[in-house]
């Protein structure tokens, strides 16, 4: 094969390939190496023949990669040539590498997940985000191409139309900036949760905790016994008590400053947990605002509402001519516009005659350094108002766009809402930035759950933080009949975005003015509904929301109306869908809640049919379908879903069991039997669980072929307590390892890593794949405590395990642990390497500050990394 770059890289491959090894791989004959071992690549793992670590070996090739079904590839791409900034003598290039190629056979509903990552900022700080284009292309002409621009992530659903596979050809083209790993993943039936392909590494306060207490009763300690002298501690109510240490910064813990002090944190937390009383802990993680940055809106800005009739406005509020009066939309965001901050009034002229405010209960529930208005107390009060960002340029008024979106009111002047008489609580959790902490959201929704004429709540917020806490409150919300909506988020990725990702919750997408999802907007399992959110990118600016604004430019506030994009801007329309709902039925004398709301959902009743429900939950919402079917009381009897909505199985996976979820607007019950579950294929087969509220489902992997796929579904016919008979369809997918010459995850570096805080790396083999595993050995080793790792450096950035690499870790990926080597041969070890993440919920908790493992320089001396080891 031709190798498109050995003229340009002569000089460089003989600088590379004659360094000396560290370690010879090769086993004496009397014992087995100091340490050893395989490494097991993951089934249906490809690599890029072309990445920069191959072009600097001088073995890059330029040919297509056939990816099997379900497979998962990584490469490298960049649109230029040049030199990381590593800050030590070693000298790492990146390479031009423009196009790389795929080819797949893929069927209707499968989807391509293409996500990307970057070298440290450090090493390229003068160099732009990189610009990427998709294109999936069939042999009959028929193409689907989407952009990312900087270290995003896109999904691309299958070209084909029907279910039988069709080949497609897969193109990704660098166009321009810095240079960039990435990941491409085939998801069937469009499962794109399962692609998690970063380490999650939610915001938290340092040196804070949120701790949920035993219940009071004999024997219980108090609070005040538990947390040490000097510890500050405010209760957020039914157990749960927002913690402080005494020496608590007032910084922010991210993914890019993860320091000494959120290790003292996290240490500090799981002290806490081992205390007599502590029912739970964890941090005090924070929560954003999801939107982009607005340009202004221009004037005629009912005319660019584009938002209304896409889900059938206009003529949705002829059928609930209440518009939603009656019912009560608490918006928790930043707090609401006002020309006099300083005060709980004169509230935005599109919003004002709308506004409601609870007497003598707090309203702001910011506190601590997050909190900066003008009631200068730093902690809760009893005015929402947003005190702006307190800088020279104008502020972000986010809750106001927000609740413009819902509640602005029908006055011949600005815009209309979509429920223009409802009754808005403005609530202020989210202060500096646009963010938020846990307890703060916790505490305000706790509250909200008491109001008795608050009947749902809007969270356009989120976060990548599951918290057991957030959670119980969101369930707490549920119980009292409160409807809780959030916005899915904005990384266009299929990882759980929280609060949005919870059962109880209603989480919002985003699509532009066509219907089509916006390429900001997440997928999977945040998402139960699609709405407008806009998309700037498609339209070139116009495609935006226009809702209530502000402005504050040298302190003198302005009310004003601007264009956002975001699931912030989608989740509203959902909240103010149920406001009209609520208000038509009751005009029709019927009851409505969240139950019925869930019920009607699941059932379709809400939307349009969507062409996924990945990317769209339930569909698009319609507000005329929504209105009409809360109004006529369709109830649909018990709706019955399935958790998890697909099943994957493989040969070693042969069992799962579904919980079957019960929606009924009233109380109806169906009772089941085995006779009523039924599979469409002989490999399959169901039963009831214990209690008739589950399934077990079983596929028997005899006959199927390696590397091949097939599917089915298993059914479950049932009565739904009004005479009508409906079924559930799960799809059943079953795959099968590839063939274990097939896979390849790309040459990797295995090192052994000091367990000091130092983590040097002491010594390093290089090993290509073979029959689908790695071989290593270590000799001459010095006894010691060492980190047993390996990974890819496809980038050439002198760093393995980054996110967008393989990588593998003893005994567990994501979970290293020391190895102790006294002088003896350890017995052969076994890893295994993958471009794929644990989640936080596999790791117990998220992986702060992990950025890889640097690679042992050359023994000679050469500035140049060795990609071989020498025999």
């Amino acid at each position: 094969m031709l190798n498109k770059y050995s003229s340009i890289l002569a000089s460089a491959t003989i600088l590379a390939l004659s360094g000396c090894s560290d370690s010879d791989s090769r086993a004496s004959a009397s014992r087995g190496p100091d340490i050893g071992g395989t490494i097991a690549i993951e089934s249906r793992t490809r690599i890029d023949l072309d990445t920069a670590d191959d072009i600097l070996a001088g073995t890059a090739v330029s040919e297509v990669v056939s990816l099997p079904d379900g497979a998962v590839a990584a490469g490298y791409l960049s649109s230029s040539g040049g030199s990381y900034s590593t800050g030590t003598a070693d000298d790492f290039a990146y390479y031009r590498d423009e196009q790389d190629q795929y080819a797949a056979s893929l069927s209707a509903g499968d989807s391509i997940v293409v996500q990307l990552f970057g070298a440290p900022d450090r090493f390229l700080p003068d160099i732009s985000p990189p610009r990427l284009r998709v294109e999936v292309e069939l042999s009959d002409g028929r193409t689907e191409q989407q952009t990312v621009n900087g270290f995003g992530s896109v999904i691309l659903n299958a070209v084909a139309s029907g279910a039988d596979p069709e080949p497609h050809n897969i193109t990704l083209y660098a166009e321009s900036g810095a240079p960039f790993r990435y990941v491409i993943a085939l998801v069937n039936d469009g499962n794109v949760s399962a692609a998690n392909f970063r380490y999650s590494e939610p915001a938290f306060r340092p040196g804070e905790a949120v701790v949920v207490m035993e219940e009071p009763g004999a024997g219980r300690v108090s609070p005040a016994s538990v947390f040490a002298s000097g510890v500050a501690a405010r209760s957020l109510g039914k157990g749960v008590w927002h913690v402080r240490q005494p020496s608590a910064s007032s910084g922010v813990t991210t993914a890019a400053a993860a320091t000494s002090g959120a290790q003292a944190t996290l240490d500090w937390i799981r002290d806490l947990r081992t205390r007599p009383g502590v029912r739970h802990a964890e941090p005090n993680y924070l929560y954003y605002a999801q939107q982009t940055p607005p340009p202004e809106a221009g004037e005629d800005l009912y005319n660019r509402q584009w938002n209304l009739p896409l889900i059938q406005l206009p003529l949705a509020w002829q059928l609930a001519p209440g518009m939603g009066q009656g019912v009560g939309v608490a918006v928790m965001d930043t707090g609401l516009f006002t020309v006099t901050p300083g005060t709980a009034e004169n509230w935005h002229s599109d919003l004002n005659a709308n506004v409601r405010l609870v007497p003598g209960e707090f309203m702001d529930f910011v506190s601590g350094e997050l909190d900066y208005d003008q009631n200068s107390d730093a902690g809760p009060d009893q005015n929402p108002a947003d005190p702006g960002d307190g800088t020279p340029r104008s502020s972000n008024f986010h809750g106001t766009h927000v609740a413009g979106i819902i509640a602005a009111t029908d006055n011949d002047d600005g815009i209309i809402g979509v429920a223009p008489s409802v009754d808005l609580y403005p609530i202020r959790v989210l202060g500096r930035n646009g963010e938020g902490s846990l307890a703060d959201l916790v505490d305000a929704i706790n509250w909200a759950s008491g109001q008795p004429d608050i009947d749902v709540i809007n969270l356009s917020l989120g976060g990548l933080g599951d918290s057991t806490e957030l959670k119980k409150a969101v369930d707490g919300a549920r119980a009292e009949g409160k409807l809780v909506v959030a916005a899915a988020g904005n990384q266009g990725s299929g990882e759980p975005t929280y609060p949005a990702a919870y059962p109880n919750v209603v989480g919002v997408g985003a699509v532009d003015r066509s219907g089509r999802r916006a390429s900001y907007s997440n997928t999977g399992v945040s998402v139960d509904a699609v709405a407008p959110g806009g998309d700037y990118s498609s339209t070139g600016g116009s495609d935006l929301i226009v809702s209530t604004w502000g402005l504050d430019d040298g302190g003198d506030f302005r009310e004003a109306w601007a264009g956002l994009q975001g699931t912030s801007m989608a989740a509203p329309h959902v909240s103010a869908l149920y406001a009209l709902m609520k208000s038509g039925a009751e005009d029709a004398g019927r009851e409505f809640g969240p139950e019925a709301f869930f019920t009607y959902l699941v059932d379709g009743q809400l939307t349009a049919t969507p062409p996924n429900r990945s990317e769209y939950g339930y569909g698009l919402i319609d507000a005329v379908k929504a209105v009409s079917a809360a109004r006529e009381g369709n109830v649909p009897g018990v709706i019955l879903a399935a958790q998890p909505t697909v099943l994957q199985f493989t040969r070693a996976l042969t069992r799962q069991t579904v919980e079957l979820v019960k929606y009924s607007e009233g109380d109806l019950s169906v009772t089941l039997t085995d006779d009523d579950v039924s599979a469409t294929q002989s490999w399959v087969q169901a039963t009831l669980g214990p209690g008739g509220d589950s399934l077990r489902v079983t596929a028997d992997p005899s006959g199927l072929a390696d590397g091949q796929t097939r599917r089915a579904e298993v059914q479950v016919v049932y009565d739904d307590g009004s005479g009508s008979e409906r079924t559930l369809t799960i799809p059943v997918i079953q795959q099968t390892g590839d063939s274990l010459n097939d896979r390849n995850a790309g040459r990797h570096y295995v090192l052994l890593v000091s367990t000091g805080d130092s983590q040097e790396t002491v010594q390093q083999v290089v090993v290509e794949a073979e029959a689908g595993q790695y071989r290593f050995a270590f000799n001459d080793v010095p006894p010691g405590k060492y980190f047993l790792v390996a990974g890819t450096d496809t980038d050439n950035n002198g760093l393995i395990c980054e996110n967008g690499e393989a990588c593998a870790e003893y005994p567990v990926n994501g979970l290293p642990e020391p190895l102790v080597f006294d002088g003896d041969s350890l017995p052969e070890l076994s890893l295994s390497t993958s471009f794929r993440r644990p989640t936080i919920s596999a790791l117990g908790e998220p992986r702060y500050g992990f950025r890889g493992y640097r690679i042992k320089p050359a023994s000679d001396g050469s500035p140049i990394k060795r990609v071989r080891t020498s025999d």
